[in-house]
């Protein structure tokens, strides 16, 4: 029962059942898996780089102190961050996904079941990124420790990387349960897509810290090492006030009595805490849905019945409902337009973290850009211009097109499609609805690139005219607007002749759909042959990005044509 109820609430997440059934649907299924575990190999394959550098500089440094013997505290100590960190984020976007949990709590189990197959969702995840942190440091300890020829030292980093990630995924979803039990008004599935949102966000600048900390161990290690001996300095205090710590890392040295601590820890949580907190879970999930009920009084009856009723265009209508029903659900929202808005958050503060890292001030940085602006001469303030439109027009095209809206257009509707062709409404609206709703986004991403061109116009005093900016600003649009106009018929095109209509958890959509991965592929590509092509090939100048605009228009105006018939005859088949 429990495997039954965990594959269930698993569902939205890709798994490798899943992707093993593939290879029996035929050519275009194996295809699908054969990306996704290339994507798979390419993702963690760069986590796994990276952890292992850090952990063998760890120890290299510990070792040039004499200070190895305290690479497990270090260990347990770096991985219990990182298992917490994904386990909020993990929990926090699963605690209520909507009707999956419905569904269950109508069948007659028993909440402390209910609770055990939430909580191993969670756990799952944590363990296997737990293992591979603990087995990855362990290995460069034991490896340079003459500890591998021990048994107990691999039973010792398997053992503390179950227990710490179940005692991790537990605290953090007795958190949310304590806190949402307390507090009902927190019960709203936008919150908790927020706490996630900025969880990543948080991620994404640690990552890009980590990111410039890799680059200047090559090219300025006394910097890198001084650093890292600042945080092995806190975190020797740390373990000097927590002497547990320090007892229970010796797990990791092939200690069988710390072993045996946390074996019990472990199992005392998952056997004896976690089916205790089933039911009050369980009542934290009261006043999720978003389906809502209100009894009005007669007074607000009349009101409601007197107010005057407005009438909109057919095209204003559809447009509103698939506006709302992305922004409506967090699933659709933060795995699209979402990002729309963070990534210029995410890369400027990435950017300044990293710099920070350098050892660099901003204020210097800013400082030195400015003498240079103003000292520049007529050739390099007509390459700044270049390369400005060039910048805005990329980053407004990647933000734009990755909000997804094309690729997913009526991979969105699933069930509701058969509603939608229902509608006394000309198939031909509803695929106009979707292509400009996904231009909205576009638009909105290119509103976004005139405000940082003019921030940094206005930050670095750079010695343009009115006219010179308003020109970078005017070919930056042309450049986007026609690249984006062609990726997006060519992602509903994608979307439209297969689209992923069968799902019943709508991250599914968005996430466990292959058209997202050939969206973000084709974008990429995109981009980058458009900078090879004006860097090394075209003039550089601004006349050069006009021409390759006129030709992307050019080209997506047939393409477009082609499109519309096309989709008004594939819809009618859906």
């Amino acid at each position: 029962m429990l495997y039954k109820l965990f594959k269930l609430l698993n569902s939205s997440s890709l798994s490798a059942s899943g992707v093993s059934i593939n290879f029996k649907k035929g050519p275009k299924a194996i295809a699908k898996s054969i990306l996704w575990i290339l994507l798979f190999l390419y993702v963690f394959g760069v986590m796994i780089v990276m952890y292992s550098l850090y952990m063998i500089g760890t120890y290299k440094f510990l070792a040039a102190n004499g200070n190895q013997q305290s690479m497990p505290l270090i260990t347990m100590l770096v991985a219990v961050a990182v298992i917490m960190f994904f386990g909020f984020t993990s929990v926090a976007s699963t605690y209520y996904t909507g009707k999956t949990e419905e569904l269950i709590m109508s069948l007659p189990i028993s909440s402390a079941k209910f609770f055990e197959a939430k909580f191993a969702v969670s756990f799952v995840s944590d363990a296997i990124m737990g293992l591979g942190m603990f087995a990855i440091s362990s290995i460069v300890y034991g490896y340079n420790e003459g500890l591998l020829t021990n048994p107990l030292f691999y039973l010792g980093f398997l053992v503390s990387a179950l227990a710490f990630s179940i005692v991790s995924v537990f605290v953090i979803y007795l958190l949310f349960i304590l806190i949402l039990y307390f507090i009902p008004a927190l019960r709203k599935k936008k919150l908790l897509t927020v706490v996630a949102t900025i969880l990543i966000i948080i991620f994404c600048c640690f990552y890009g810290f980590l990111n410039s900390s890799v680059s200047l161990s090559v090219s300025n290690p006394e910097f890198v090492n001084e650093k890292m001996g600042q945080s092995i300095e806190k975190i020797f205090e740390f373990s000097s006030k927590t002497p547990v710590f320090m007892y229970l890392a010796g797990a990791l040295n092939g200690r069988i009595i710390p072993i045996l601590i946390l074996a019990a820890i472990g199992s005392g949580v998952l056997f004896g805490l976690v089916p205790l907190i089933g039911g009050m879970y369980v009542k934290t999930l009261n006043g999720f849905s978003d389906v809502k009920a209100k009894k009005i009084s007669a007074e607000k009856a009349e009101e409601v019945i007197k107010k005057d009723v407005r009438s909109v265009s057919v095209f204003h209508a559809l447009f509103v409902r698939d506006y709302r029903n992305v922004v409506r659900e967090p699933a659709f929202f933060a795995n699209g337009p979402l990002f729309v808005y963070l990534f210029p958050v995410i890369f400027i503060l990435s950017f300044s973290i990293g710099f920070i890292a350098s050892g660099e001030g901003l204020g210097g940085l800013i400082t030195a850009i400015k003498e240079s602006a103003q000292t520049a001469n007529p050739e390099m303030l007509e390459l700044v211009k270049y390369i400005a439109a060039i910048a805005g027009a990329a980053f407004t095209v990647f933000s734009g097109t990755f909000a997804n809206l094309a690729t997913t257009s009526f991979s969105r509707e699933g069930k509701s499609l058969n509603d939608l062709k229902a509608m006394p409404v000309a198939f031909n609206m509803i695929i106009k609805v979707k292509f400009w709703h996904a231009m909205l986004y576009v638009g909105i991403a290119d509103v976004i690139s005139m405000i940082i061109v003019l921030a940094a116009y206005l930050l670095f005093q750079v010695p343009l005219t009115i006219a010179e900016l308003l020109s970078i600003i005017i070919v930056m649009t042309l450049m986007a607007l026609s690249v984006s106009l062609l990726l997006i018929f060519i992602d509903m095109f994608i979307d439209t002749a297969h689209p992923k209509l069968k799902w019943e958890n709508p991250m599914a959509a968005c996430k466990q759909n292959l058209n997202v991965l050939w969206s973000m592929l084709l974008s990429m590509i995109t981009i980058g042959f458009i900078i090879v092509l004006l860097v090394f090939v075209l003039p550089k100048k601004l006349y050069a990005l006009v021409i390759l605009s006129v030709i992307y228009a050019i080209i997506a105006a047939p393409v477009g044509a082609g499109y519309f018939k096309y989709a008004e005859k594939r819809l009618k088949e859906m």
